[in-house]
């Protein structure tokens, strides 16, 4: 039975993995990876929630990765940062993602990928990562200066496909980002990715697998 599916990009969909290698790298004394990464969403929150002027995801990693290389008392260089960007821009699915989609895509599912990344940084991921022709549509928050979790990104995206939030589904390794699209509506599923943990402060997910492989199984039996 087709359906339609929203997908989170990063560690979700594409495989962080490189990113986190060269970030541990550069920033061993400012937190690594998972500080950095941790300090970036923070930013993107709070200045979503305190109504501050959007600033990009790329202006905001930026920001987070200076400020985590100030608190480690480390010089990473001036092209260190540029080094990342050019990493995370061509970061590869996890193995069993193409496949998973491919089966979503051949039984009528309608598929969309939504994520905090610029429009310009997504679409060649996408499109690097040998995915765009397996999504109907691929969404940046930049398109309604606001990121998730907040309501707008999950609602714009129900616009474009044209589709009402108990039609769809938000696939993503993060519970935060289930929390935002849980609150307007749509069903949720949880990717059980490494170090990933679905705090008991929200709700629990409608659905919750170890892959794309059993996330497939699961909507193509609903």
């Amino acid at each position: 039975m087709s359906g339609i599916a929203i997908f989170d990009m990063n560690e979700t969909t594409l495989d962080l993995g490189p990113v986190r290698t060269l970030v541990d790298e550069l920033l061993s004394t400012g937190g690594g990876f998972t500080v950095w990464f941790q300090r970036l969403l923070q930013l993107s929150m709070a200045t979503t929630a305190t109504g501050q002027e959007f600033q990009d995801f790329g202006t905001l990693a930026r920001a987070a990765f200076d400020a985590n290389a100030e608190a480690g008392r480390i010089a990473p260089g001036p092209d260190a940062f540029a080094t990342v960007a050019t990493v995370l821009g061509s970061i590869s699915p996890y193995p069993e993602v193409p496949a998973a989609l491919q089966r979503l895509r051949d039984a009528d599912w309608t598929l969309v990928a939504l994520t905090n990344s610029g429009q310009a940084m997504v679409d060649g991921q996408v499109e690097r990562a040998g995915l765009a022709d397996l999504f109907d549509h691929v969404l940046s928050v930049e398109a309604v200066q606001t990121y998730k979790p907040n309501a707008a990104p999950y609602l714009h995206a129900l616009e474009v496909i044209g589709a009402e939030p108990g039609d769809a589904w938000m696939v993503a390794c993060h519970d935060w980002d289930l929390a935002g699209a849980r609150a307007v509506g749509l069903k949720t599923a949880f990717i059980e990715r490494r170090a990933m943990s679905y705090a008991k402060a929200y709700a629990p997910a409608d659905l919750s697998v170890r892959d794309f492989t059993a996330l497939a199984d699961a909507l193509l039996d609903e």
